[in-house]
């Protein structure tokens, strides 16, 4: 299969975060948004569902794709999902900023370069 795209998907499982950080909705909902600021991206808008007694999930729409957060506060979780195409912005700072805040927790990530390699689009373009 043969694509003309980009992108980047950052999925992050985070856990044995502190409760006080992972019961703060509001907390981890800015470190987001301070990451797609620092990311590059243009936020378009947010959708959130806050649940009781804890715990919130919230997609962020980007004009280049979008991120995820659901929190598991009942144990001390969270998973983040940031992609965007292209290559103007770097998704991976978006999590980065969210572990930065939520400070000493355990993590899995992983980085997936989805659609054709940046290399291949500029030998490409070389070609032309």
């Amino acid at each position: 299969m043969d694509f003309d795209f980009t992108g980047v998907h950052v999925l992050c499982d985070i856990s044995e975060v502190a409760p006080e950080l992972i019961e703060n909705d509001a907390l981890v909902l800015e470190a987001v948004l301070r990451g797609i600021k620092a990311s590059g991206a243009t936020l378009c808008g947010t959708q959130s569902e806050k649940f009781e007694p804890l715990g919130v999930t919230a997609v962020f729409v980007l004009s280049e794709s979008h991120v995820s957060v659901h929190t598991y506060p009942e144990r001390r979780s969270l998973f983040v999902d940031a992609f965007t195409c292209g290559t103007r912005c770097d998704p991976e700072l978006i999590v980065e900023e969210v572990l930065r805040t939520l400070g000493p927790c355990e993590t899995r990530t992983s980085v997936i370069h989805r659609g054709t390699p940046v290399r291949s689009l500029v030998r490409a373009a070389e070609a032309t």
